[in-house]
C-alpha cells in the first residue's frame, strides 16, 4: 500500500502539468460539443499553496472559423478567440479545479489577454445584451459549476469585436480592471453576474475606438470605477467618413453615478458632468412646423451611447461649436468661439434627442465669445457679438448684432436690376430681461417683459437706378412683423442713444444727401405677433425723441393696429426750430433747392393712413425764407436766376405773415412702389410746399 502512494505521488510529480492541462482542456471542450479548445504552452503549479500559472493560453475554434472562410457564415452566430500571455492562480482549490467541479481561487491575474468577438451572420447592426455577455460567461465556466476569486486582476488587455471580414470595429486597447468578491455559477444568473460591475469594479482602458459607416470615435484614458461611483475621460475625438474631426471634447468626468442604473438599464444616472469642453458639430436639420408647411431648422445632438440620462448638473468649459447646414453641405459652418455653459435640475435626456430637450426645462446659464454667418444672398455678413443667456434669471445679454453689407455702394447699384435699400445695421448692448426661456427653446417662441437696446441704421439708395415697379403694398413695419416666421412677444421695448441716417442718391444731380437722427430715444410697447396676445391688445405704440441733423429736437408718437386688413396707422410728431440753411447738404443733391436764408421755428403734424393713402394736417413755422432753385452744367450744379427769383417772388417769406397762420391738410396718395417712410416723408413734405407757397386749407 505505501508502495502504491508513494508511486502515486511520483507519477503525480512527474506527469500533473499534464493532467491538469487535460482536464482544462476537456472540460471546455466537452461543454462547448468540441466547437472550442484551450491550450496553453506551459505552466507552473504549486498544488500545497494552491498556486498555478499558464503560459501562452489559447480558447478558440478552428471549425467555426474554418467555416466562415468557406462559407461566409459559421453554424455559431459569435466566434470567441482569447489568446493570454498569461493566467496566474494563487490560493486556489485544486482538486476541486482537478474534478470539473469550481474554481475557486484567492485571485486569478490575467496578463495581456487579447480578445476577439466575432460575429458570423449578416453584416447589420446589432446592439450588445445580456445573452452576449452570458455567452462569453458560459464559455468560461465550461464544466465547472462556480467560478469564485477574491479578486481578479486583468492588465493590458485587448477586446475587439468584429464582423465577419475579422476587422474590428469596436477595439478597447490596454484594460485594466480590478475586480473584488467575484463570484459565477452554473445558474448563469445575468443580474447577478453583472452586479460585480456595480459596486466592485474598476476599470481603466487607454483607448476604445468605434468605427461606423458615417464616422470613427475615440475615447482615450476611460476610466470607470463603480467604488467612487464616478466615470471620466481624458478624450474623445470624433471624426466623419471625410476624416474631419467633428467632436474633439477634454477632461470629461461623470461623478456619483448610481452604477445600478448605469450597469443594468443604460441609464445614466448622476450627479455633475464636467467637462473642460473643446470642438462640437452640429447639423440643421429642417422640420416641418405641425399643422403647417412651414419648415424651420432644428439642431440636434445624436446620443448614442446611452438610452437614457439624467443628470443634476451639467459644466462645460471653452469650447468651439461649428453649426453645419445640411441644406447646403458646401456653405461654410457658423462658427461659435468660447461656449461656456452650466446647467441644473436637468431633466430626462432621451436618446437621439434634440438640444431644446436637454435645456429646455432646466436653469443654465449659457456664454460666448460670437459668431458670424453670410446671408442667403451672400450681400450680407451677420455677426452676433459676445453673448449670455441665463434662464436663471430670464435674462439674455448680446454685445452686439450687426448687418454689415458686403460690397460698396456704387458696386452695389451696378449689382441691382432696380433701386433697392442697402442696409448697414449694428445693435449694441441687447438685453433682455423677463424671457421664458422655456418657450424659447422648446417651442421657439421669444416672450419677454422687456429689451433695450442701442441701434445704428444706415440705408442707402441710389434713385439713378431704374425704379422697381413691384408693388410694396402690405409692408409697413406692423405688417412684417405679423408675417414674422417667429412667435414673438416683447412688452416694452426700450431705444437708447439710436442713430438712423437715410443716404440717396440724387437721379438728377447723381450727388448724395444724408438725412440723420441722432441721440433717439424710444419706448415701444407691445411688440408682437402672437394672436391671443392681439386678441387682448391689438395696439403697438411709439414714442420718440430725436435730434434731426443735430440741429432740431423732434418728438413722435406713433399708433400701428397689429390686427389691422389694411395697414391703418396714425402717427405724430413736432419739431423745434432751427436754423433753415441747415438742410442744404439734403436739398440741394436730392431737390435741387438751395436755402439761402431763413429760419424754422416749428413743424407740427399729424396723419393716418393705410396701405393706399395718408390724411392729416400739418404746420410750419418759419421766417425770411429765401431759397434759389439748382441746375447741374457740365462743370458743376449752379444758381437759376431766373427761376429762382420767381420762386421767391410767389413764394411767402414767413409763416404766419401778417398776422395770419396758414395750416395745410394732407391729402397723399400713397406710390404702392415706395416704403411706409417714403409716404410720411412725402406726406409732410407736400404740405410743407403748399404752406411756403402761400397755401391754406384755413
Amino acid at each position: 500500500m505505501s508502495l502504491s502512494l508513494l508511486g502515486g505521488w511520483f507519477y503525480w510529480q512527474q506527469h500533473k502539468k499534464g493532467i491538469i492541462k487535460d482536464a482544462i482542456e476537456n472540460a471546455l471542450s466537452k461543454s462547448t460539443k468540441n466547437l472550442y479548445y484551450i491550450h496553453y504552452d506551459s505552466s507552473v503549479i504549486d498544488e500545497e499553496n494552491g498556486n498555478a500559472s499558464f503560459f501562452n493560453v489559447v480558447l478558440q475554434s478552428d471549425s467555426l472559423q474554418q467555416q466562415l472562410l468557406q462559407f461566409d457564415t459559421a453554424s455559431a452566430n459569435t466566434i470567441y478567440n482569447v489568446r493570454i500571455d498569461k493566467v496566474s492562480v494563487k490560493a486556489a482549490n485544486i482538486r476541486a479545479l482537478l474534478h470539473n467541479t469550481a474554481v475557486d481561487a484567492g485571485s486569478i491575474e490575467i496578463i495581456h489577454p487579447v480578445v476577439y468577438i466575432i460575429r458570423s451572420g449578416k453584416n447589420e447592426e446589432k446592439t450588445m445584451n445580456s445573452n452576449d455577455s452570458l455567452a462569453i460567461y458560459e464559455k468560461l465556466l465550461g464544466k465547472y459549476k462556480s467560478i469564485h476569486a477574491g479578486e481578479i486582476i486583468i492588465e493590458n488587455g485587448f477586446l475587439n469585436f468584429a464582423d465577419k471580414t475579422g476587422d474590428p470595429h469596436t477595439a478597447l486597447k490596454n484594460i485594466s480592471i480590478h475586480l473584488k468578491n467575484f463570484r459565477i455559477d452554473d445558474t448563469k444568473d445575468y443580474n447577478n453576474i453583472i452586479s460585480y460591475f456595480i459596486k466592485d469594479v474598476v476599470v481603466k482602458v487607454k483607448e476604445i475606438a468605434v468605427k461606423g459607416e458615417k464616422h470613427k470615435a475615440t475615447f482615450t484614458d476611460l476610466e470607470y470605477n463603480a467604488p467612487g461611483r464616478f466615470m471620466s475621460v481624458k478624450k474623445f475625438e470624433q471624426k466623419n467618413n471625410e476624416q474631419q474631426v467633428v467632436f474633439d471634447v477634454n477632461n470629461t468626468a461623470i461623478s456619483k453615478i448610481a452604477t445600478d442604473s448605469f450597469i443594468l438599464k443604460q441609464l445614466l444616472k448622476a450627479d455633475e458632468l464636467t467637462s473642460d469642453g473643446g470642438l462640437l458639430t452640429f447639423y440643421l436639420k429642417q422640420k416641418k412646423n405641425p399643422g403647417t408647411d412651414a419648415a424651420a431648422d432644428e439642431i440636434e445632438i445624436d446620443n448614442n451611447y446611452f438610452d437614457e440620462a439624467v443628470l443634476n448638473k451639467v459644466t462645460i468649459g471653452s469650447t468651439r461649436i461649428l453649426i453645419y447646414n445640411k441644406t447646403k453641405p458646401h456653405d461654410a459652418p457658423i462658427s461659435i468661439s468660447n461656449v461656456k455653459f452650466t446647467a441644473s435640475d436637468i431633466q430626462k435626456l432621451y436618446s437621439g434627442t434634440s438640444i431644446k430637450n436637454l435645456i429646455g426645462r432646466s436653469k443654465w446659464l449659457l456664454s460666448a465669445d460670437g459668431f458670424s454667418f453670410m446671408a442667403a444672398n451672400k450681400r450680407y455678413k451677420i455677426t452676433v457679438g459676445a453673448f449670455t443667456i441665463n434662464s436663471a434669471n430670464s435674462t439674455m445679454h448680446v454685445n452686439s448684432f450687426s448687418v454689415v453689407p458686403q460690397l460698396a455702394e456704387a458696386a452695389f447699384s451696378k449689382s441691382t436690376r432696380y433701386q433697392e435699400d442697402l442696409y448697414n445695421l449694428n445693435f449694441k448692448n441687447v438685453a433682455l430681461s423677463g424671457v421664458n426661456s422655456k418657450l424659447l427653446i422648446s417651442e421657439k417662441k421669444l416672450e419677454a417683459e422687456t429689451m433695450v437696446f442701442e441701434p445704428e441704421i444706415k440705408v442707402f439708395n441710389d434713385r439713378t437706378v431704374a425704379p422697381n415697379p413691384a408693388s410694396k403694398v402690405g409692408t409697413y413695419p406692423h405688417q412684417l412683423l405679423q408675417k414674422l416666421n417667429f412667435p414673438i412677444s416683447i412688452k416694452t421695448v426700450i431705444i437708447k442713444n439710436g442713430y438712423v441716417a437715410y443716404k440717396e442718391k440724387g437721379d438728377i444731380s447723381k450727388k448724395t444727401g444724408t438725412v440723420f437722427f441722432k441721440n433717439i430715444s424710444a419706448t415701444i410697447s407691445n411688440v408682437t405677433n402672437i394672436k391671443d396676445i392681439i386678441s387682448k391688445n391689438n395696439m403697438l405704440t411709439l414714442t420718440a425723441t430725436a435730434s434731426f441733423m443735430g440741429v432740431s429736437n423732434i418728438q413722435t408718437s406713433w399708433k400701428l393696429p397689429l390686427d389691422t386688413k389694411d395697414g391703418a396707422f396714425t402717427v405724430s410728431g413736432i419739431g423745434s426750430g432751427f436754423e433753415a440753411s441747415a438742410l442744404n447738404p439734403i436739398t440741394e443733391p436730392l431737390g435741387m433747392v438751395s436755402i439761402r436764408t431763413g429760419r424754422f421755428n416749428k413743424i407740427i403734424f399729424d396723419l393716418a393712413g393705410n396701405d393706399h393713402h395718408a390724411k392729416g394736417s400739418s404746420t410750419l413755422l418759419y421766417e425770411n425764407l429765401k431759397i434759389d432753385l439748382l441746375k447741374n452744367d457740365s462743370t458743376a450744379t449752379k444758381k437759376k436766376g431766373l427761376e429762382s427769383f420767381v420762386a421767391n417772388l410767389f413764394a411767402k417769406d414767413n409763416n404766419p405773415q401778417n398776422g395770419v397762420l396758414r395750416k395745410n391738410e394732407i391729402d397723399q396718395e400713397r406710390d404702392a412702389t415706395k416704403s411706409f417712410f417714403y409716404l410720411l416723408w412725402k406726406s409732410v413734405f407736400a404740405a410743407a410746399k403748399k404752406t411756403v407757397a402761400g397755401k391754406t386749407t384755413e
